[in-house]
């Protein structure tokens, strides 16, 4: 955002909208599919990089080159800690005033952040997120109906 803001003489405004623009030019392409047709795709172009989920990275580190950000290397650590700069919690709205009204939501919610479903051997696991490291403390807030705002 720094180097936007000097190219375009400290415009807030202009500075973000060029940084939310999507690219037309060619360099970078919109790939709809999985994460195999990117791999796919991209293989054997000089200079091509693509995005990929943690869990797909680590299943073929044989052949995928894996970039740092500011030295940090993308791993199951590094994201649970919020170190790796470019991960971000998936974040599950519920409103409490909704619980008891709408037949079943709560144990929705439970369900959701279960084990089965969040934990480290569950479904989200295996398509590359990283279980919360607080998990057992999310569960317990979602049991007591603990109305959770940004930081908890």
């Amino acid at each position: 955002m720094e180097a936007i803001l000097g190219i375009n003489g400290g415009d807030e405004d202009a500075a973000e909208e060029a940084c939310m623009n999507i690219r037309t030019d060619g360099a970078s392409v919109d790939i709809d599919g999985d994460y195999t047709e990117t791999l796919t795709s991209i293989q054997g172009e000089e200079g091509a990089f693509g995005v990929f989920g943690l869990a797909f990275y680590e299943n073929n580190t044989n052949i995928i080159k894996v970039s740092t950000m500011s030295g940090i290397a993308p791993s199951t650590e590094t994201i649970a800690s919020g170190e790796y700069p470019v991960s971000r919690p998936l974040f599950f709205y519920v409103k409490k005033q909704h619980i008891g009204e709408i037949p079943g939501l709560k144990e929705y919610a439970s369900f959701f952040v279960s084990d089965m479903v969040a934990g480290p051997q569950g479904p989200l696991a295996a398509y590359g997120l990283v279980s919360d490291p607080e998990l057992a403390d999310t569960q317990q807030k979602v049991a007591d109906e603990v109305t959770m705002g940004s930081g908890s």
